[in-house]
């Protein structure tokens, strides 16, 4: 208990603290962004929400005034009239927006880019044999043509043109007529040949891609007969000829004049909505913003600079706010954190101070190269293997002052991971000649490690910095000293 309150009392280095707060300079600044945002995002919203309120006070008392100051039209006149403007600006949007839809169907339609007197049309002819189900099956054929399901499986098959055009582009026509004949209660029965023969029109622009685009019918007739063949029944279907040929086309010619002159009929309508506005505005009771000249001024503040200056706030009490729970956790975790005066607080010589090598580059690693070139000053340009080599050096010369030359077997010990120990453990294996290293235990945690305890001549400490608890360093000091053991020092990883 009373290693306890020392601990709990001893000083806080001032520095150590300030460097421990840099090294945490990730958290600070993403703290600091987040503050930083929610400060700036509540200011504009609030700016925002006062500027609606200061200019909802403004209509209403802009509709007092203008109350007193109609003369010719009442109240109900200026709300048909603000009703009306609202109706034209709404209705010159929707035209605007159907415009805009009408323009781009112009400029990438394949249909508004042919040229109407040489079309290359394309005619795929097929025999029908389907016995007593022939109206079925041609009716079938007929919706796949004319429901655009041909027009995607073409489009899949050739992206060049569009599947809207592409259902436009392709027809069907068949030669099927229904048969009657008078049945056996003398009336008059509907009766179907058992073949006909229908045909696929494709139009193009050009011949290159109606042969492709006959090819892919073709393919996508095929495959929809073998689906009509498993839910309609057995039947036969011949390609009875494929052919192309070149001819002036009307309906194209008429399709492409009929859309061109609704959109400039749609372009007539919005200028004429747009003038009607106008006027509407100009003779209309819309009421204004009145001060001495007939208006009313508003003191609007800017939401981005409120929520600028906001922001700034946020940012300092984002690095207020992490370095205080960073000084309470500095302060309050017992973890080791300073090796100043360590003989002094643990009873036992520091012998070494290694510096463990980053196994990863991490984000912006140069801000962490340059604290710690603060902290440590000359010492942080020694490499690891050269502190290795200082601190086995230290480890040796305390073996000679503690022993004449009977101490040879050393348990190392310590309160850290065994995996944050490993490597260290076994370079000192390499470097202290002479001397029988043990694995790495924690005595503090492993009761046969401190039953073996016993069977060593000294024990040297491994512990880490941030990592050890300070308490339980004290703890494995004393269940050395108490069995005797000479305890070389420690050395601290950091």
């Amino acid at each position: 208990m009373d290693e306890n309150q020392e601990l709990r009392q001893e000083e806080i280095n001032l520095m150590d603290l300030i460097f421990y707060c840099l090294e945490k300079w990730r958290w600070i600044v993403v703290v600091m962004i987040i503050l930083a945002v929610l400060a700036g995002a509540y200011k504009y919203r609030g700016t925002v929400q006062e500027n609606q309120a200061k200019q909802k006070e403004a209509e209403e008392a802009l509709e007092l005034a203008k109350a007193e100051e109609v003369d010719n039209k009442d109240v109900n006149d200026v709300k048909v009239d603000m009703q009306s403007v609202e109706l034209y600006e709404q209705a010159i949007a929707e035209n605007k927006a159907a415009l805009d839809k009408q323009k781009e169907y112009m400029d990438t339609s394949a249909v508004m880019e042919m040229d109407p007197y040489h079309v290359s049309t394309g005619t795929l002819s097929y025999a029908l044999d389907g016995t007593d189900h022939v109206d079925s099956l041609v009716a079938s054929y007929n919706a796949y043509v004319s429901d655009g399901r041909m027009a995607e499986s073409l489009h899949k098959a050739e992206s060049d043109i569009s599947v809207t055009d592409l259902r436009y582009l392709t027809s069907f026509s068949n030669s099927f007529t229904p048969l009657y004949k008078i049945g056996s209660g003398q009336g008059i029965e509907g009766s179907a040949p058992e073949n006909t023969v229908f045909q696929i029109r494709l139009r193009m622009p050009d011949q290159s891609s109606c042969r492709k685009y006959l090819k892919a019918a073709h393919e996508s007739i095929v495959a929809y007969s073998a689906e009509l063949r498993a839910e309609l029944g057995e039947h036969n279907l011949t390609l009875l000829a494929s052919s192309q040929s070149e001819s002036m086309d009307s309906d194209i010619k008429a399709y492409q004049d009929n859309t061109r002159t609704a959109c400039i009929t749609a372009v007539k309508n919005l200028q004429t909505l747009r003038t009607e506005l106008d006027a509407l505005k100009s003779t209309a009771v819309i009421p204004e913003q009145p001060d001495e000249t007939g208006t009313i001024e508003i003191d609007l503040a800017n939401p981005k600079t409120a929520a600028v200056k906001y922001a700034i706030v946020g940012l300092v009490l984002g690095v207020f706010a992490v370095c205080f729970v960073l000084m309470l956790m500095y302060m309050m975790g017992g973890k080791l954190r300073n090796t100043d005066n360590f003989n002094a607080r643990f009873g036992m010589p520091l012998i070494g101070a290694v510096r463990t090598p980053g196994k990863k580059k991490k984000l912006f690693g140069f801000i962490d190269n340059l604290v710690l070139r603060l902290k440590e000053g000359a010492y942080a340009s020694i490499g690891y293997e050269e502190q290795i080599k200082m601190a086995a050096s230290n480890v040796q010369a305390a073996i000679a002052r503690n022993s004449d030359g009977t101490l040879t077997k050393v348990m190392l010990a310590g309160t850290v991971a065994e995996k944050d120990a490993a490597d260290l453990c076994a370079r000192l294996s390499a470097e202290l000649q002479g001397i029988s290293l043990s694995p790495y235990m924690q005595i503090v945690y492993q009761s046969s490690a401190l039953k073996d305890l016993e069977n060593y001549d000294g024990v040297l400490f491994l512990e880490k910095k941030g990592t050890s608890d300070a308490s339980l360093i004290l703890q494995e000091r004393k269940s050395a000293s108490d069995r005797n053991v000479i305890i070389l020092g420690a050395i601290v990883l950091y």
